[in-house]
């Protein structure tokens, strides 16, 4: 039997941990429901910034990149409700390695991305004469450095390192954590330092530093009345977010790391299988009510403006 085989046999071979035909149906609805929240409020906030003036919609970029992100992390929404409801994964082992492919290029590059908005309120608050010369290409380079991270990552399993393959429940697929072996371990390892803790860490020190000195900003340069999102409001909702992806990624850190660590992937209940993308992705559903709730001092003067 070909590794792609018992890959594909496992659901059957982990008879004691399988879902019910409802329960999988129920984990169906969940990510229908959660994928179309994600898209329709990250679609409405994209909106609300890039409708701001030339120079605040310059500063709104890498959340905006964030938001895209978060669409993209439960982009597969469709083919995962769809498989959850059927009980089987339904697309084929081409369709298994696309969606393995999405998965880690969105989770990836929306991790980097987190890190970059700390690092840029950072220069925005404690490099301010700088910050307000950036150039708008610096914006463009970083953002799509930081898709170049996430397309890296994604392919390496492609390559060789690592494979992709589908998740214990048999209804999606991501890095194969059922196969264990060296290449696997040695992928999960870089993975977990260079493009988790390094990031989050960085992003999240980046931001208490940028917090601490925002006292020093002038009132008449924060852009209180002017701006949709203030500077202490843009700084804090960097520091949420990190906040946030460091706890909804442990999941799939924990499964990652637990399953290189004792081999056990394939023995991993069905229920702790769906947790891992369901705290990802329920992260990713809180970022556009967080600034839906930072709006909500300054939408009502926007309503109100005079011409």
């Amino acid at each position: 039997m070909t590794a792609s085989n018992s890959i594909l046999d496992l659901p059957t071979r982990n008879e004691l941990h399988k879902f019910t035909s409802f329960e999988h149906c129920v984990a169906g609805i969940i990510y229908a429901l959660l994928g179309c929240f994600v898209f329709a409020t990250c679609g409405i906030c994209m909106i609300l910034l890039t409708r701001q003036s030339p120079k605040p919609r310059r500063k709104y970029a890498i959340l905006i990149h964030i938001l895209i992100t978060a669409m993209a992390v439960n982009g597969g929404f469709a083919a995962h409700a769809s498989s959850s409801i059927a009980g089987r994964w339904l697309y084929g082992s081409i369709g298994c390695q696309l969606m393995g492919f999405w998965g880690f290029f969105a989770g990836m590059s929306h991790i980097w991305l987190l890190f970059a908005f700390g690092m840029e309120r950072y220069v925005a608050v404690c490099h301010r004469e700088f910050y307000n010369q950036m150039p708008s290409i610096y914006y463009t380079v970083i953002i799509a450095l930081m898709y170049i991270f996430g397309t890296f990552w994604a392919t390496m399993p492609l390559l060789g390192w690592g494979t992709y393959g589908l998740e214990v429940h048999g209804t999606s697929c991501t890095i194969n954590y059922s196969l264990s072996d060296e290449s696997y371990q040695s992928f999960i390892f870089f993975l977990a330092v260079f493009s988790f803790v390094f990031p989050m860490i960085s992003g999240w020190y980046a931001v208490t530093k940028a917090w601490s000195s925002l006292s020093s900003i002038p009132d008449a340069e924060k852009e209180k009345d002017k701006d949709i999102l203030s500077e202490e409001q843009l700084t804090a909702i960097a520091g949420i977010f990190i906040l946030i992806s460091m706890i909804s990624w442990s999941g799939f850190g924990y499964v990652a790391i637990y399953s290189a660590i004792t081999h056990a992937g394939a023995s991993l209940s069905h229920l702790a299988g769906h947790m891992a993308p369901l705290m990802s992705k329920t992260g990713c559903a809180l970022f556009p009510i967080l600034i839906f709730i930072a709006t909500a001092r300054t939408l009502p003067k926007i309503d109100t403006k005079k011409p």
